[in-house]
């Protein structure tokens, strides 16, 4: 396994731990019967595996607590006590496309989701939104630019030796998991992703400033989800010294308004801004980092 590749892990095993911890004290404050155990314990173990993993687990826990306390005043001085189940929403989150990673559900059948980040600087993404959405809200189309761009990765590829020759010829899946065996393919995919990555902002820039108001308002509402029908959305963010917890909802009257306007940041990043403040910042990416893998952008708060 790459550095890379462990340090996605180690990151995405301590998100699900920190998860599921807020799960439990959140089950246990609403007397639910149910308990984590059996995630906490794997994912803590799961955690002691990597690198500094002792370190990490209790770094999430204390973190875990701290918000659980917060978000159990926060709910208690909004009224909210008829709480029948809680969900760890976890890693289906894409399947459900909702931003929520714990639900909460009321005695009324209202769901509660919520979006819990713990990080160390910034906000953390707000959302991942991948090709075929960004077709569908900006008509982003970058079917050439992605095709001509495997003909010269397998073009490069044959001009690398015997072994490599013969991967041009694969299938994309088979040279996206071969990248730990070869290096070398992230080198590739980086370089000839990154054109991509360009003419795609330069695209999601116009297409975005040529909606009207009604379908800027709704791409927006998208990456706040606002537009989710079966869930309420609660924010939940803490930081070193800092615990954030808002309705996404406070987005709305922004979002609705006028003025939402799309401007280039950097060369693989632009941002959307409402009467001239930045509201939400999107970088064009892949899904690991390097062209040989999905396209998408990721939104964060600025």
């Amino acid at each position: 396994m790459s550095k890379k590749d462990w340090l996605k892990k180690s990151s995405r095993s301590k998100a699900d731990l920190f998860e599921v911890l807020i799960a439990d004290y959140l089950a246990k404050a609403f007397r639910i019967k149910k308990d984590f155990k059996k995630e906490i314990n794997n994912l803590t173990n799961l955690l002691k595996k990597f690198e500094n993993g002792q370190f990490r687990t209790k770094e999430e826990q204390i973190r875990a607590k701290q918000i659980a306390i917060e978000l159990i005043k926060f709910l208690k001085r909004e009224n909210i006590n008829n709480v029948k189940d809680v969900e760890w929403v976890g890693r289906r989150h894409q399947a459900q496309k909702t931003l929520s990673d714990v639900d909460l559900t009321l005695t009324n059948s209202e769901i509660i989701g919520i979006s819990l980040k713990s990080t160390r600087i910034g906000l953390g993404t707000q959302k991942n939104l991948g090709y075929r959405t960004l077709k569908e809200h900006l008509s982003l189309n970058i079917d050439k630019e992605i095709e001509k761009m495997w003909e010269k990765i397998r073009l490069d590829l044959r001009k690398r030796g015997d072994k490599l020759k013969l991967l041009a010829n694969a299938a994309k899946g088979v040279i996206k998991n071969k990248k730990r065996k070869y290096p070398v393919i992230e080198k590739i995919g980086k370089k000839y992703g990154h054109p991509v990555q360009v003419k795609s902002v330069k695209q999601s820039i116009k297409n975005f400033n040529n909606l009207d108001q009604e379908k800027k308002s709704a791409f927006v509402k998208l990456i706040f989800g606002l537009e989710e029908d079966k869930r309420r959305p609660l924010n939940a963010v803490t930081q070193k010294n800092k615990t954030s917890i808002y309705w996404n909802e406070v987005y709305n009257s922004i979002v609705s308004r006028k003025g939402l306007q799309a401007r280039k940041l950097k060369n693989v990043s632009y941002g959307i801004y409402s009467n001239n403040k930045l509201l939400l910042r999107l970088q064009a990416s892949f899904t690991n980092g390097i062209g040989i893998s999905a396209y998408c952008q990721r939104a964060f708060l600025p």
